[in-house]
């Protein structure tokens, strides 16, 4: 039977349907129109889609031209063309001009008479050769090009609600005409994308922070000023994370952009109730997370207290007032019957207004800076600035940062001061010299109560030590009659090592490695009967000694000492473990010797010694510049991917630290010391041990508390590594400083606090790359979080030190390790704790 044309003419419009379907198009030329049947998507990875599109459930027939995210449900709206005039016709449709023009008509293109809804009132001549085309992006952008490619209007210069990667806040959005703020709106409503009441963006005169207005003058909102890592408002989410910086324009004047550091699609959006909102998708669930919000509390609200006053935020968010010292209110009676919006005026006034000296100034901490600062140029140091503002009487207060802000001053009127629990930063306030003598007094009477707990706590001190030395001396006697015992039973574990030992293996080339047996002649040959002048250092294993072997090639040679804290079964674990273990970021083991109560291992000799020679000695400090830093943390994870995944073993390292970490020649990193290490099986993830053996301010908090090791204890000791490599401190040289046990309670606090330059090593400080510093003490962080499932896995932390553009998870703060809780109640009457040199190891065993 003949198929009949209907039939044809049906799987002819079907196939037409679907080509057009695949074929998805990301341009409009010029003369083409676009309906409620069609859309644009986003090339190449069509991330965003334009089309006509009903907000309103309610409402289906009001239609908007509008661009959206492909793919994501519900359907998410990020700019939108005619937002005060709905198409109602039954076909609206949008058109390209042969002046370069869009159009959106309440009717077809073809019809003269349907009304303009909106156009991008673009003016420009007609193009020659092919006229003009508008393409939509996988950013988001709807651009208008000639037939050069060369941008004529761009969606970018003309936001809704809603702020994409790469668009701009500025003042003047195109740099053509007078300034005008370039303002982002909010939607009337969830589901009207008319223009709102709130809209956020520059101020002309003040472009150096972002406001959000109400009715289109009324301040809200006040992002506080940009430091070039974050708002001061803001303190406590770092936006240089996000990709955010400042930049200036010849045409545009000073802007703020951000560039996604991420692969999850983010936006930043003003919402109808006049809040500015962070989302973020979730890669697993595809749904938008709110990952921050301003203003939340009614501190974060503009001026909630008035003027010369400071806001600070008690139960359910509520502002609690109080007038800066100084200053008292301005209407008493309101004041104490609640109303504080009129704020304080000064009292007593300052010297230099009524004709006196001695003006200074009062620190006050963890401050979002008041509004209306201006830049005091000529200034180079902190003390001009403050100079500056003393000889100014219609000064009231003053900040400097060195690299960051310079001298800003403030006059007399300080609106929107709102002090933070932690963080924020510091704003000298100008006082009369009766307001400091006071304070003066407070801090005389402090010092006397100090200096007297000071000596009771010596006195206590005294009588403490003097009561362990009567205990020590029992407990030497004791471990005297035990010490022949245990040379006995080492002496019988030396065949048992002999045994052990795999004499030829191969290496991470697949060449072979052989591992030699060398006498005890032939090693005090080479290191001239263990001379102290070839005494490398000494650890927790014994004294290292330079060796020369009768080829000329130099050695290390590791002496087990007779006392150390370390002992046979270390050395017999060293010794099978890394003569299987051969990579270039791994120490290579050359040989050993093992003849009567001396256990000697040999070592390929590492001319520059150990990092800690390097990044905790003032004078080397500086030979180590950011780049070799770098390379050095990047090295030592990729001995550590070895270990834990690569090599035939999967070994857990359990000490790693500063002192094991060698240096060739090129400087390249080499993890040493494998006497703690472990093998796990292929199918185990974690251990539980009666003897945690590390070092102090290394160990992971479930390793030290409860003896539990996986490969996340080596990920944790190596974040402390890179804070250490940053900042060029000991992990415990902290202890004491605002409360923090270690480097990583100091540097969550800063990080939190967005002080993470004064982390910096200042030998490096001004040379290195800030972004890709802070970017590190953000993966260190990550690593060393309390549980260790939340820690990153090491092929997770490769990736994020070598793609600066990949995702971070915001790191949790190390409350175990902060205040010294955790370790401090961890110790118990069975630990024994040995420091060996330069060296602590921490033994605790099972009660």
């Amino acid at each position: 039977m003949a198929a009949s044309p209907a039939l044809f003419a049906l799987l002819a419009c079907l196939c037409g349907a679907l080509a057009m379907a695949v074929a998805a198009s990301d341009t409009l030329k010029q003369g083409e129109s676009l309906t409620v049947s069609a859309t644009l998507v986003s090339s190449p990875a069509g991330v965003f889609e334009a089309g006509f599109y009903a907000p309103d459930p309610k409402q289906p027939a009001r239609l908007y031209l509008c661009i959206w995210y492909r793919g994501i449900q519900p359907r998410t709206v990020a700019w939108v063309a005619n937002r005060a005039n709905a198409a109602t016709g039954p076909s609206p449709s949008l058109t390209l001009t042969a002046a370069g023009e869009l159009r959106v008509l309440d009717g077809a293109a073809r019809d003269d008479g349907a009304p303009l809804l909106w156009s991008s009132n673009t003016t420009t001549r007609a193009a020659p050769r092919g006229g003009y085309s508008a393409v939509i992006l996988d950013t988001g952008s709807f651009q208008v090009r000639d037939v050069d490619g060369t941008e004529i209007w761009d969606s970018f210069w003309h936001p809704s609600d809603t702020m994409l990667s790469g668009m701009r806040i500025s003042v003047n959005a195109q740099g053509k005409g007078p300034a005008e703020r370039m303002l982002f709106t909010s939607w009337a409503s969830e589901t009207d994308p008319s223009p709102g009441r709130y809209a956020l963006g520059l101020d002309p005169v003040n472009p150096n922070q972002a406001y959000i207005w109400r009715d289109g003058n009324v301040p809200v909102w006040r992002s506080g000023q940009w430091t070039g890592l974050n708002f001061v408002g803001i303190p406590y989410r770092p936006l240089y994370v996000y990709g955010y910086k400042q930049g200036n324009d010849q045409t545009l004047g000073t802007y703020f952009t951000y560039t996604a550091t991420n692969t999850s699609l983010q936006r930043f959006v003003v919402t109808p109730d006049g809040k500015d909102v962070c989302y973020m998708v979730k890669k697993a669930t595809q749904e938008w997370e709110t990952v921050w919000m301003q203003p939340l509390n009614e501190c974060e609200y503009y001026a909630t207290c008035g003027s010369n006053a400071i806001c600070t935020v008690v139960q359910d968010r509520k502002a609690k007032c109080t007038c800066l010292k100084g200053f008292q209110p301005k209407s008493p009676d309101q004041w104490n019957a609640g109303n504080r919006s009129q704020g304080c005026v000064r009292n007593p006034p300052l010297g230099c207004q009524v004709n006196q000296t001695g003006d200074g100034f009062l620190s006050i901490q963890n401050v979002k800076w008041p509004d209306f600062s201006y830049w005091v140029s000529g200034v180079t140091d902190e003390i001009g600035c403050m100079n500056s503002c003393q000889q100014n009487c219609s000064c009231g207060a003053y900040v400097y940062m060195t690299t960051l802000t310079g001298c800003l001053h403030w006059g007399s009127e300080l609106i929107d001061v709102y002090q933070f629990q932690t963080g924020g930063y510091a704003l000298n306030l100008k006082l009369p010299a009766s307001e400091l003598r006071e304070r003066h007094t407070i801090w005389k009477i402090a010092t006397v109560v100090s200096a007297v707990v000071l000596f009771l706590l010596i006195v206590c001190l005294f009588l403490w030590w003097k009561r362990g030395r009567n205990i020590k001396d029992a407990v030497h006697t004791s471990w005297r009659s035990r010490r022949s015992s245990t040379r006995s039973q080492q002496s019988a574990g030396m065949q048992d090592i002999t045994n052990s030992i795999p004499f030829d293996d191969e290496t991470e080339d697949g060449k072979s490695h052989e591992l030699k047996v060398l006498s005890l002649d032939r090693i005090k040959a080479a290191t001239s009967n263990f001379s102290e002048s070839n005494k490398l250092g000494e650890g927790g294993f014994g004294p290292v000694y330079l060796g020369i072997l009768p080829g000329g090639e130099e050695v290390a040679v590791k002496r087990l000492c007779k006392n150390s804290g370390q002992g046979l079964e270390e050395f017999k674990n060293e010794v099978i473990l890394i003569a299987k273990l051969q990579h270039r970021n791994l120490v290579r083991l050359l040989g050993c010797c093992i003849q009567g109560e001396e256990k000697i291992l040999v070592y390929e000799y590492m001319p520059n010694k150990s990092l800690d020679a390097f990044i905790f000695n003032s004078e080397k400090q500086g030979l180590l510049d950011w780049r070799m830093r770098f390379d050095i943390i990047e090295g030592i994870a990729r001995g550590l991917l070895y270990l834990h995944r690569d090599s035939r073993l999967r070994i857990v390292h359990r000490d790693l630290k500063a002192s094991n970490i060698l240096l060739d020649t090129d400087m390249n990193p080499k993890i040493s010391d494998f006497g703690m290490a472990r093998i796990f099986g292929g199918d185990e993830n974690q251990f539980n041990t009666n003897r945690v053996v590390g070092t102090f301010g290394y160990m992971s908090p479930e390793y030290a508390m409860e003896g539990i090791f996986s490969v996340k204890s080596d990920v944790y000791s190596f974040g402390v590594l890179i804070l250490e490599i940053i900042t060029g401190k000991r992990a415990v040289s902290f202890h004491g400083q605002q409360d923090s046990l270690n480097i990583a309670g100091y540097a969550w606090r800063q990080w939190n606090e967005d002080k993470c330059e004064e982390l910096i090593d200042p030998s490096i400080r001004s040379s290195c790359s800030v972004r890709q510093v802070m970017r590190c003490i953000h993966i260190a962080l990550l690593c060393v979080q309390d549980h260790a499932q939340d820690r990153p896995d090491i092929p997770a932390v490769i990736l994020m030190l070598s793609n600066d553009s990949s995702a971070l998870a915001m790191p949790r703060p190390p409350t175990l390790m902060l205040r010294g809780r955790a370790t401090d109640s961890s110790k118990s009457s069975d630990e024994k704790s040995h420091s060996i040199g330069t060296i602590s190891m921490t033994q605790l065993h099972g009660r």
